[in-house]
């Protein structure tokens, strides 16, 4: 019977002891990545999804005030054009009839360039409120990037804290063996029954089966970190940063000062009042009068298909010109008294081949040769009177954004006093946790070799044993919670602060 509790106890010590090594062994085949809480938070500020949608905000705000500003200094340019084909064919206009099919197809071409400058309340104020837009985007951005640190923090603290857990789990299955290994001696000596050693079995894989729970729940948290810095660098990360527990020296007076100074929250309800503000007095700039230059140039080409054409209507008029010019030498010669200016010499009224040329090289002008027509300047003066109260509703639309941005100001200041105080309260309290919980578990350290002892000795039995065991567990498990308890508090504090409080290094 000995025997076989032998066997079975080597049995277990041995599959408890490779499933320890087995785990040393992945964590060692396969490379880790070397993480500080500085580069995880740098990884987020460059990967974070959330935090980069955020500073996208910013763009659209700089583009913002490029366009304010070239409202106001700049103005806006319009280039136009246009070719029109027609087919050939006569054009009526109730009883007018123009063009004909003699002339063919028609081709025309125009342009235009125009240049329009502006000036009203809107562009006058749009500057001012566009560059306080912009404030309150790169507020909001900090306010996210600070937002993405905390988180970034807390799960850095979370992972680490599962990290040590599995530790302290591999040292109470270390403790458990060592246990066993003990009851089993007193069994084979039979100094203790044999229910001793089961027992002693029952422990040890109660606490293997925390230990598997503590491995997982250190991977889930892994993942929950690259999840937050928004990168992928697989589960074996080795998180290297080192937190030490420190005596709080701040008062509770200077960090609400700190705050109310610097905290990016705070400073985003500021910008979003002064963006408020500011687009107050834009929208009251509607009540301004509108004024508008506008300065253009623009020119036009207009050809027929056949150009012959032209040369034949000129050629036309020619003839009836110098009919009409020989008819009246005729009627001044009839005359006793001859029409002044009369008789005329009609021998010049003709085209030569240097005219129809002419004709045909000024039909010849589609799509570029433009006829370009005088500079034109303009100036309107607008004066808005009434629009149905849509300036008046707008107006009060802004005025009441403005309060609800000062009602926030208001109701930050009074939250971070809150929280600060709060936070601090629970620090200190965390500190005097952390003492109390070490000096416990001291004293579980002490019972627990002064139990083996004993139970080596048979001065006890080995429910004394085990129970001194639960207790050294509990107290790793309390100063271990006490321990991060702390940093989680500290953490809570910085976010109320608004900046980093822990020592460097």
């Amino acid at each position: 019977m000995a025997d076989w509790q032998d066997g079975r106890v080597k049995k277990v010590l041995t599959m408890t002891s490779g499933a320890l090594l087995l785990t040393a062994a992945m964590a060692l085949g396969q490379e880790a990545e070397r993480l500080t809480l500085d580069e995880a938070i740098d990884l987020a500020r460059e990967n974070n999804p959330t935090f980069l949608q955020t500073q996208n905000n910013e763009a659209q705000a700089d583009w913002g005030v490029r366009q304010a500003t070239s409202n106001l200094f700049v103005p806006s340019v319009t280039a136009f054009g246009q070719a029109r084909y027609r087919s050939p064919g006569v054009d009526r206009i109730g009883t007018i009839t123009t063009g004909g099919v003699g002339q063919g197809a028609l081709y025309q071409s125009f342009y235009q360039l125009s240049a329009t400058y502006t000036l009203n309340g809107n562009t006058l104020f749009g500057l001012s409120s566009a560059k306080a837009e912009q404030n309150a985007a790169r507020a909001f951005t900090e306010v996210a990037e600070f937002a993405m640190e905390s988180a970034v923090t807390f799960q850095y603290m979370t992972t680490l804290r599962a990290r040590d857990q599995v530790t302290v789990a591999r040292s109470q299955v270390e403790r458990s063996i060592t246990n066993l290994e003990i009851a089993q001696a007193r069994v084979d000596a039979q100094a203790a029954i044999v229910t001793d050693a089961r027992q002693a079995q029952v422990q040890v894989g109660r606490d293997s089966v925390a230990l598997l729970r503590a491995e997982s729940a250190q991977r889930v948290g892994t993942l929950g970190l690259l999840e937050t810095v928004g990168l992928n660098l697989g589960t074996e990360v080795e998180l290297v940063s080192q937190f030490e527990v420190f005596r709080p020296t701040w008062t509770s007076r200077e960090l609400i000062s700190i705050a109310l100074e610097s905290h990016p929250g705070l400073n985003a309800a500021v910008a979003n009042e002064g963006a408020r503000r500011a687009n107050l007095r834009q929208v009251r700039g509607q009540y301004f009068p509108n004024l508008s230059v506008t300065g253009s140039v623009d020119g036009f080409t207009q050809q027929i298909q056949n150009g012959s054409f032209n040369v034949q209507a000129a050629e036309a008029g020619i003839g009836r010109a110098l009919e009409n010019c020989n008819t009246f030498n005729d009627i001044s010669a009839g005359l006793s008294l001859p029409l002044a200016g009369f008789p005329q010499d009609c021998t010049g009224l003709a085209l030569s081949t240097g005219d129809r040329q002419g004709i045909l090289d000024a039909n010849s002008s589609f799509p570029f040769n433009f006829t370009n027509q005088p500079f034109s300047l303009a100036l309107n003066v607008r004066i808005p009177i009434f629009d149905g109260f849509s300036r008046e509703r707008q107006v009060s639309q802004a005025a009441n954004a403005l309060e609800d941005a000062e009602y926030s100001l208001r109701a930050e200041e009074l939250r971070l006093r809150t929280a600060v105080t709060a936070a601090y309260d629970a620090l200190t309290t965390a500190y005097e946790v952390v003492q109390v919980e070490e000096r416990n578990r001291g004293v579980a350290t002490e019972q627990l070799e002064l139990s083996q002892q004993r139970y080596t000795l048979g001065a006890d039995n080995f429910l004394v044993l085990l129970d001194a065991e639960r207790t050294m567990a509990d107290g790793e498990r309390a100063y271990l919670d006490s321990i991060y308890a702390f940093h989680i508090e500290l953490a809570n504090l910085e976010n109320a602060v608004g900046q980093r409080l822990r020592p460097e290094g």
